[in-house]
């Protein structure tokens, strides 16, 4: 290639001088994505690569489904080109390309995201006495992630509100048991409103 630092020198009695000029050959954009195809769980951060050359250089967008990706809390574009997506959800499912452009032209490139595993929120509550301690109303909170291709579930649970004085041994089997049979009755289908656990009730 012709493009380079070109060095002029001229030279008499009085002296030297010296002239440098750069040569730079103007290109149309080429612009690759990588990886082309993704398949992530939902809450999973994914990066998609845009590798761009051209001169002058590109400008980069990205867009999702053929309309401009906006930026925000949710997908944020780095300065080398690259999407971060940092937390992708079930409606981040798509087609996602990179446009590259600059005076000589465009040039777009592809990639595909799957998300799978969009987790179950549920919420409940646990009322009644165990060990002759009144709880009041304490809450449960959970979520389940099915993970088809291994076909295990995932469960992330809380409950709030349990009196210390029921027993640190029946207050680990609420705090286990409570926020389980939610998540798996409520997702399932089979929530019971008089489940017993040892005259706790659920509701």
């Amino acid at each position: 290639t012709d493009a380079g630092h070109y060095r002029c020198v001229a030279e008499n009695d009085a002296g030297t001088a010296v002239k440098v000029v750069t040569l730079a050959l103007q290109s149309a954009p080429v612009v690759r994505v990588t990886p082309g195809v993704v398949a992530a769980h939902a809450g999973q951060q994914v990066l998609l690569h845009c590798t761009v050359s051209g001169e002058p250089t590109p400008s980069v967008e990205w867009q999702r489904d053929g309309e401009p990706l906006p930026e925000g809390p949710h997908a944020r574009v780095l300065p080398n080109a690259t999407l971060l997506l940092p937390a992708v959800a079930h409606h981040d499912t798509g087609s996602y390309s990179c446009l590259a452009r600059n005076a000589l032209g465009s040039a777009v490139a592809h990639a595909s995201l799957d998300v799978q595993g969009e987790p179950h929120r549920v919420r409940g509550s646990l009322i009644g006495v165990i060990n002759a301690h009144e709880l009041g109303v304490s809450t449960l909170d959970a979520s389940v992630m099915d993970d088809p291709q291994t076909g295990t579930t995932t469960i992330q649970s809380s409950i709030s509100s349990i009196p210390p004085a029921i027993g640190p041994l029946m207050r680990v089997l609420v705090t286990i048991i409570a926020p389980i049979y939610w998540s798996l009755a409520r997702t399932r289908g089979a929530a019971q409103s008089g489940f017993l656990l040892t005259q706790g009730t659920f509701q």
